[in-house]
């Protein structure tokens, strides 16, 4: 059966009324204040790059099943921001990227399949840093057993769930077509997380791509067929990506430079003390440290000092391979016929910047940005 959604070209505001899952967002209610809040000078209540007073708060978008959302929080690596921290968590990228439109999130780390389709729709923002790149079972493509597919040819004709617009959705369908398949050769389902864990359970579908803790409860009575991993070996590659709003970067560059170096922080743990990171992403995803050791160890973490290597976000004179692979995305998604056109090469290369990292770099030593 063809597939007759689409993702198509919008602007901002019917952006905005796209429902494109079935799970939003949750306020995780994190309130961390750094000790600039509260009894301080107006100096301290100002940008020291632009001079503008604070926001009340940062808004922070944390998506379900990140590794570097949990332990950001289980940490606490958010509260040397300097303002009250507002943490919501989004089961999926695409209600990142209508928060960003509403202005409910400021920064964000998700995947690069919706920050692509984000510059795409002419979003705002900014690609800040780069986590990590997606390996192993981070998201993975999960059969029925009792479906006895031996590869993904093998799912033709058969009902396969994930969350459009996402990098699970993105890595579905190149999985498809090195597998010989089309899309139209499968009935795809739009469906977050929670609505894939029932409708495998009521028996609807055959096949998910899907992150954990989904992905852990289809496992109970499945296997997986091929991952993020696989597919990186066969070379595609998909990053995680932080954000940040161009409003609120322009006028809070600071703020922005201190949420990169949160992220920063998140990498040091994972090399200096995995173990730790191991229990900080089970703890989070409510999954075994089995599970989610492989979150730790199966994905390729890069360092601050790699941001602003060719390989990743590349320096302001010369952009690295992120732009490569954002426009590579982009340009799959249009071929797929999921948007309407794929962005330029300017907006791509306007929507990398490595500024920030800079920056972030240099609180390491007492620099710029304290």
């Amino acid at each position: 059966m063809k597939r007759t959604k689409k993702i198509a070209l919008l602007g901002l505001a019917s952006i905005l009324s796209i429902q494109l899952f079935g799970c939003g967002s949750k306020n995780t209610s994190l309130s961390s204040e750094s000790s600039t809040a509260g009894n301080v000078s107006e100096a301290a209540n100002k940008d020291p790059i632009t001079g503008e007073i604070y926001p009340d708060q940062i808004n922070v978008g944390i998506i379900e099943g990140g590794p570097e959302s949990a332990i950001l929080l289980k940490e606490d690596f958010l509260s040397d921001i300097g303002v009250k921290v507002n943490a919501v968590t989004y089961s999926a990228g695409t209600d990142i990227n209508n928060g960003v439109v509403s202005g409910q999130v400021d920064v964000a780390s998700f995947g690069s399949s919706p920050v692509a389709l984000g510059i795409a729709n002419g979003i705002k923002y900014k690609a800040v840093y780069v986590p990590y790149v997606q390996g192993g079972n981070i998201e993975a493509l999960a059969v029925k057993k009792d479906l006895n597919a031996a590869s993904v040819a093998d799912l033709k004709g058969k009902t396969i769930a994930a969350p459009f617009g996402t990098t699970a959705h993105y890595a579905l369908l190149n999985a498809l077509e090195l597998g010989g398949l089309k899309a139209g050769d499968v009935k795809l389902l739009d469906m977050g997380g929670q609505d894939i864990v029932a409708a495998w359970t009521r028996g609807d579908i055959d096949a998910a791509y899907i992150w954990s803790p989904a992905l852990d409860e289809c496992l109970k009575n499945g296997t997986i067929l091929t991952n993020d991993g696989e597919l990186a070996k066969q070379g595609v590659l998909i990053p995680e990506i932080a954000v940040a709003e161009v409003g609120f970067s322009e006028k809070y560059p600071t703020l922005v430079t201190r949420y990169v170096k949160a992220l920063m922080n998140v990498h040091d743990l994972v090399k200096e003390n995995p173990d730790q990171a191991v229990k900080d992403v089970a703890d989070w995803e409510g999954i075994s440290e089995e599970s989610a050791r492989g979150q730790i160890n199966d994905n390729i973490w890069v360092s601050g000092e790699e941001q602003l290597s060719e390989s990743y976000l590349g320096t302001a004179d010369k952009k690295g391979k992120l732009f490569d692979t954002l426009k590579t995305i982009a340009e799959f998604h249009h071929s797929q016929g999921n948007i309407n056109q794929a962005p330029d090469e300017k907006s791509i290369a306007n929507a990398v910047d490595p500024s920030f990292a800079e920056q972030a770099l240099k609180l390491n030593t007492g620099g710029a940005g304290q």
